[in-house]
This record gives structure tokens, C-alpha cells and sequence, in this order.
């Protein structure tokens, strides 16, 4: 790689980059890839229509465009690999003779994926850098994305890596500084705050043609992490058998206490057609807060994040069919997770009536999808440094005594006061979705899911900071 810096009289700036990078997994004739990028900046602050400018500290503009390489896939996905098992013939097990199926198709053909991006973006200092900032536009493109795809049963294997389709992503990112409060006493306020959201979107499949994958759940103009499923819009109540509502679904035949999913084309039945795109993972914004005070010999600061407008995946909630999902609490054992479960007393439509194992829970999978939007308090520290008239004869420089919680609590979100879960924010990726769901194993690998093991641990500290 090369880079060249030049900068004029620190008002113009400019940066250019050349790289070659090179990678083994990927195919031969494949295996580099060139890309270059540069950046300008022009700093205003600098000119002279702003030199003595008392408002207007600093103030800089910046630009920038380049491509990124991606090669990251497993040592040997080029050559596709292979599984034991036995030939269908044979009079016992025993007898059976044992041979090897192709699990993953070969790809003499993978190469680099690649993203080109633009950014542009604003620096500036307003009142001698009391409040500093920035802002940031860009934009991203993606091509050639390195994927694990799916392949239909009839083609004999279950899977292969392919460089196919394109993806954009647009953002914008703000941070702040600002120093809110200085006095004679000996108090300050300081506070930053930084604030981004990013808007991704699959532009082409296979093909410009090509609007949808359902089988590896792609959508044109969609998230690539998208749940697609039926649209849960309650629970089949008595008062629907009775005016003649549940009749109508002819297909499942369902009762009174079962999920209720929404018939999108109308026809009486629910069944493939009736899936739709039900959100995604992305989250519609973050952004997080800090806040430090200081007076006199105490400084306090408290640390917050937010993350808004995400769905999440809670694997426990859906119908696995296994020990971990929700047939093993619907049949109303103890010390399982508490639901508000539907009975004739309790006509609810947040949770099915508990069957006690008789396999009549239809659409479990839309039990786990959630708003796992939060607010968290990271972390609040407390310090107290002694004054060094105090030290001297110790001969000691600072000392400083403090205290430090991470974690401590939940501001907001939805999922944790409902009380399914004991931390909101995702741990984990994949998840179980019954038959009645639509996504395959990828599919399901994608999901960001929200899981009973590894929570976020509370810590809480105390200690010193000592200097001679």
C-alpha cells in the first residue's frame, strides 16, 4: 500500500491511498484485489474572513470517496465439502455401506466483495470551542456480497458460497461537546452526546429482475436481515366462534385460545401466501449520552445509550418444538417463564392457552418477535480526590477514591417491563421458528435474538487511583 499527505498553508488538505491486498480462500484468479481512496479538507477557520471571527472557533469541511475490500470466508469455501452417510440399500444397518454426499457446492469462481463509499462531513467550534461537534453524510454501495446461499433440496446439496447481489446503506452521524456550565465556585458541567442511524437496503438479487428470495429471506428494497412470517394480530376468542369469525378460516381448523394470524389475500386460509415482511433488525437510530460534573474535589459522570426502532427475536417465546421453546412452559408447568396465558376467565391476546402437550399450537414463531428498543444507563462513577496540601507529607501526588457501577438499570424498553426477558439488548444470533415459519437455517443464523444466557452483568466497583 501507498499514501501520499499534502496540506497548503493548513487551510487545504488532501490525502490519497493506493492498496493491494491478496487472500488464499478465495479462487484463483480471484485472489487480489486493488482499491484506492482520497479525502480533501478545507479549513475555513483558516482563511481570513474568518480568522478573528468570535463566534466561529474552528470550522471545517471534509470530503471523501474509496472502496473497501471484504474477503472473509473460511479457508477451503471454494472447494465446496463433503459429508458421510450411508447408501439407501442394504438389508440392517450393519449391512449398510457407507458413503459421502456433497453438503456444500464448489465455487471456482469466489472472489473479493467490494463496497465503494462517500462521506462528507462538517467540523466546527462555535465560542472558543465551548461547543465542538461534527456531522457526517454518507453514502456506501456493496457488490459482489460474499454470502452462504441455500440451495432447494433438489439440487442435492444444502448450501454454497456465491459473490451475488447489491446492497446500499446511507447514514448520517453526529457527535457534540459542549461545555454547559462553568462557575467561580469550582462547578462544571460537561456533556457529549453522539447521535447516528444507518438505512441499508438490498438493490439487486441474482438478477436485475430478481425482487425476492424467499427461501433466503431477500427482499429488493429490503433489509438483507428482514422477518418474514405470518403477521400475528391477537388470539381466536370465544365471541369469534359465536358470531361466526373463526368459521370462516377454513384452513387451519382453529379454536378459541390459538393464535391468530392475519389473512392477507382474503381467501379463508392461511398459508404461505399469507406471509409478509413483518420488520427488521436495523435499528431506526442510537445514540448515546454522557454527562460528567465536577465540584470541587468530587466528579460525578453517568454514561447512557439508546438503541430505538429494532425488533428482536426471543427464541424462548416460539415454538421450537424442544425443551427451550414455549410448548415446554404452555403446558403450564412451574417455574417457567410467566405469560399472560388466554382462558375463558382471562380472554387475552398476548399468549395462547396452555394445551398440556396436545400439539395445538399453531404459529408459535410470531410469539418471538419483539420491540427490543432500550435506553440503558452504562455506567455511573463517583470519585473524590483529596487535596494535595493533604498528600505532601505521604509524598504522594494525587489520590483519588472512587466508585463505579456498570449497568445499573433500564431506563426503557417495552420487552423488559413486560417481563419476558431479563435483559433487552441482543446477545446472540439465530433462533428457533416452527414449521409454520418461513425462513431456513440461514435465515435463521441472521437474527439478532435476545437469549436467556449471558446477560449484561451489573458491576460495581470501588477503588483507588494513587500517584507519587
Amino acid at each position: 500500500m501507498g499514501r501520499v499527505n499534502y496540506s497548503f498553508a493548513n487551510k487545504y488538505l488532501l490525502t490519497a491511498t493506493l492498496r493491494v491486498d491478496g487472500s488464499s480462500t478465495l479462487a484463483p484468479g480471484n485472489q487480489y484485489f486493488t482499491y484506492p481512496a482520497f479525502g480533501l479538507g478545507w479549513n475555513l477557520s483558516e482563511e481570513s474572513f474568518l480568522k478573528d471571527n468570535k463566534l466561529i472557533s474552528n470550522l471545517k469541511i471534509r470530503g471523501g470517496w474509496g472502496i473497501s475490500g471484504n474477503r472473509n470466508v473460511g479457508a477451503y469455501s471454494t472447494l465446496g465439502s463433503l459429508s458421510s452417510n450411508f447408501y439407501n440399500f442394504g438389508t440392517s444397518v450393519a449391512g449398510q455401506q457407507l458413503g459421502y454426499l456433497v453438503t456444500d457446492l464448489a465455487n471456482s469462481s469466489l472472489g473479493w466483495q467490494s463496497t465503494n463509499q462517500w462521506d462528507v462531513g462538517l467540523e466546527f467550534g462555535l465560542f472558543n470551542d465551548r461547543i465542538t461537534g461534527s456531522v457526517d453524510v454518507y453514502e456506501q454501495n456493496t457488490e459482489d456480497i460474499l454470502l452462504q446461499v441455500s440451495l432447494p433440496p433438489s439440487n442435492g446439496a444444502g448450501s454454497t458460497f456465491k459473490n451475488l447481489g447489491k446492497t446500499r446503506g446511507r447514514g448520517l452521524e453526529v457527535a457534540l461537546s459542549s461545555l454547559n456550565v462553568r462557575t467561580n465556585s469550582g462547578f462544571e458541567w460537561e456533556t457529549d452526546l453522539n447521535f447516528f442511524f444507518n438505512r441499508e437496503e438490498i438493490t439487486e438479487l441474482t438478477t436485475p429482475a430478481e425482487m425476492q428470495n424467499i427461501g433466503n429471506g431477500w427482499f429488493v428494497g429490503q433489509p438483507l436481515n428482514v422477518i418474514y412470517d405470518y403477521k400475528k394480530i391477537g388470539i381466536w376468542q370465544l365471541s369469534d366462534q359465536e358470531s361466526g369469525a373463526l368459521a370462516k378460516q377454513t384452513s387451519p381448523v382453529q379454536f378459541p385460545g390459538q393464535v391468530r394470524v392475519e389473512d392477507v389475500n382474503g381467501d379463508g386460509r392461511i398459508d404461505a401466501n399469507d406471509r409478509q415482511i413483518l420488520g427488521d433488525f436495523q435499528p431506526d437510530w442510537e445514540g448515546g449520552l454522557t454527562n460528567r460534573f465536577r465540584f470541587k474535589s468530587f466528579d460525578l459522570s453517568v454514561v447512557a445509550h439508546a438503541r430505538m426502532g429494532m425488533m428482536v427475536l426471543v427464541p424462548y417465546l416460539t415454538a421450537d418444538g424442544g425443551a427451550n421453546g414455549y410448548p415446554f412452559f404452555n403446558q403450564g408447568r412451574v417455574n417457567q417463564v410467566k405469560v399472560n396465558y388466554w382462558t375463558e376467565e382471562n380472554p387475552t391476546n398476548e399468549f395462547p392457552a396452555p394445551d398440556a402437550g396436545t400439539d395445538r399450537l399453531l404459529f408459535g414463531s410470531t410469539l418471538g418477535y419483539r420491540d427490543g428498543s432500550f435506553i440503558k444507563i452504562r455506567s455511573i462513577n463517583l470519585g473524590y480526590t483529596l487535596p494535595s496540601e493533604l498528600l505532601k507529607k505521604a509524598n504522594i501526588s494525587t489520590l483519588r477514591i472512587y466508585a463505579n457501577i456498570t449497568n445499573p438499570f433500564i431506563l426503557y424498553s417495552p420487552l423488559y417491563d413486560s417481563g419476558l426477558v431479563v435483559d433487552p439488548e441482543g446477545n446472540g444470533y439465530g433462533g428457533a421458528v416452527n414449521s409454520t415459519g418461513s425462513t431456513g437455517a440461514t435465515v435463521t443464523a441472521r437474527q439478532i435474538s435476545v437469549n436467556l444466557n449471558n446477560p449484561t452483568t451489573r458491576i460495581m466497583t470501588f477503588g483507588l487511583n494513587l500517584s507519587f
